[in-house]
């Protein structure tokens, strides 16, 4: 538990004549989150970027994908509402604001059920994508970088439960990463070309592989024992990487009967480590993921579209 004074912003602080600090959220790899009243639009979140954070990002990309983000409304995407600065004692602060969620984490929701029904990973799979489809086809592509279970968020706030997509952008190179706690949770989800400082849509959609991996079986596709490793040893994460994915992936349906074999196809397809054979982007992931749905649906009484 973080003591309230080592928060940059106290309860009842006010950010610029517009957000009143309701109450400190938690703390992650790029700042602290706070959930504030703006002045005029109710519940938002603000997220207040660590001064090392800022000092390793392109605030220029960060900025503009905000303001793309800005512009969508998709259901299953977090809204961003506004990207700014402010001083306080001295220093200039960085923050991003977006939409207020009512519910949990995807990795909150594994911590307690560690695997999923083929049915409600498959909706919050849909969901996912659907709102990746939505950022890969604006002009240019809008990439997340950084999609894990802690990313995507249950809506619980309505009879139509929701997943959705949070904090694009956040996540920006392996240097910054580096310089950040949590750099080997970010290694579990990483496609291999980012370890080049590579991000393509199809970096995504490895992301989201290991995301449906995880749902459907508990696991990782692959094993690695970072513990071993002195912290903050970039390069040895990253040999412990590429030689662990060396080893082919055991199929879902190895640790879940549930999965059938074109669900193994459609995760295998989405984990090749090869560009050429992955899905380039949300698109036709999402359409072949859908057939299964479709099969799911037919075969049992259950409903895939519990996260809509």
């Amino acid at each position: 538990m973080v003591a309230p004074q080592d928060n940059v912003l106290q309860k009842g602080s006010v950010i610029n004549n517009t957000y009143e600090v309701q109450c400190f959220i938690g703390r992650g790899a790029f700042g602290e989150v706070y959930r504030v009243k703006h002045k005029f639009l109710g519940l938002q979140v603000l997220k207040l970027l660590r001064e090392s954070y800022v000092e390793n990002s392109d605030l220029d990309t960060l900025s503009t994908e905000a303001r793309i983000l800005s512009g969508l409304t998709h259901k299953n995407i977090v809204r961003v509402f506004e990207t700014n600065t402010f001083e306080l004692d001295g220093l200039n602060h960085f923050f991003i604001t977006m939409g207020f969620v009512s519910g949990e984490s995807l990795a909150q929701l594994l911590h307690r059920e560690i695997i999923l029904s083929v049915p409600v990973t498959l909706s919050i799979q849909m969901a996912v994508l659907k709102g990746l489809k939505e950022v890969h086809s604006q002009i240019p592509p809008v990439i997340h970088r950084d999609i894990s279970p802690d990313n995507i968020l249950l809506s619980y706030d309505d009879d139509n439960q929701r997943a959705l997509l949070s904090d694009f952008g956040l996540a920006q190179s392996v240097e910054q990463m580096s310089e950040i706690a949590g750099a080997g949770g970010k290694y579990l989800y990483m496609a291999p070309e980012c370890f080049w400082d590579v991000y393509l849509p199809a970096s995504d959609i490895f992301s989201a592989g290991i995301v449906l991996y995880r749902m459907l079986t508990g696991l990782y596709p692959w094993s690695y024992d970072f513990d071993s490793l002195d912290d903050g040893d970039v390069d040895a994460m990253t040999t412990m990487v590429m030689k662990a994915r060396k080893k082919s992936i055991v199929p879902p349906s190895h640790y879940n009967e549930e999965c059938s074999e074109y669900l193994d196809r459609v995760v295998l397809k989405a984990l090749s480590l090869d560009l050429e054979l992955r899905y380039r982007n949300a698109v036709k992931f999402l359409d072949e993921l859908e057939l299964e749905v479709n099969r799911v649906t037919l075969k049992s009484n259950d409903q895939c579209s519990l996260y809509r």
